[in-house]
């Protein structure tokens, strides 16, 4: 795999550092050029336009998220017994509904919207997800294969099971009067142990 080039990382770097202050439409060529110290020349060399530019970095910044938790999950599996490796899963389910999650799920909402709006970042929204859900489903895969999860499901509907749950929380993070933790917590250990980690 050819290393990406440095100019072109160090734009979108600057992209993902202003992002963590800034909403993405208000971002400019001036602040991105001069946070990376690079020119103007090599910004549209690089990228066909501005655009290009921001889809990019919002494309990795989404990849990021679901990376991390494919990272955690690879850990996970190292377990070589299955109840240890369900009280891992339930450690990261009340991860994922703290706070920090509250930001992610919103970086990846905003990123599926804004894929709605234009070809290109449709094309180059399906294509980080197909390999992000290849990866997870994959892992599916593996715990099939050892008897940790049911057959009944395709690893692929796993997998998109897994990133809907925790996405799809972020119904319950702008309401006054959200779901209980415990109750999700609950609801989900259910799920996970009588549907998706039943042993057929």
């Amino acid at each position: 795999m050819q290393a990406p080039h440095p100019t072109k990382e160090a734009l979108i770097n600057a992209v993902l550092e202003l992002l963590s202050a800034e909403h993405l439409n208000e971002i400019t060529s001036e602040e991105v050029l001069h946070k990376s110290g690079i020119s103007k020349g090599s910004l549209y060399h690089h990228f066909e336009d501005f655009s290009d530019l921001l889809e990019t970095a919002e494309v990795r910044r989404f990849s990021l998220v679901v990376d991390a938790t494919i990272a955690w999950l690879t850990d996970s599996l190292r377990e070589t017994e299955k109840d240890k490796f369900l009280e891992q899963l339930e450690s990261f389910n009340e991860v994922t509904f703290g706070n920090e999650y509250k930001k992610q799920r919103l970086i990846r909402v905003k990123a599926v919207a804004h894929a709605g709006l234009t070809d290109r970042m449709k094309e180059r929204l399906n294509l980080e997800q197909e390999r992000l859900t290849g990866a997870i489903a994959d892992m599916c895969q593996e715990m099939q294969f050892r008897g940790w999860m049911s057959t009944k499901y395709q690893p692929k509907t796993l997998a998109v099971f897994f990133q809907a749950y925790t996405t799809g929380l972020i119904i319950n993070d702008y309401v006054d009067h959200p779901a209980e933790e415990s109750d999700w917590l609950l609801l989900l250990s259910a799920i996970l142990k009588d549907v998706i980690l039943a042993t057929n």
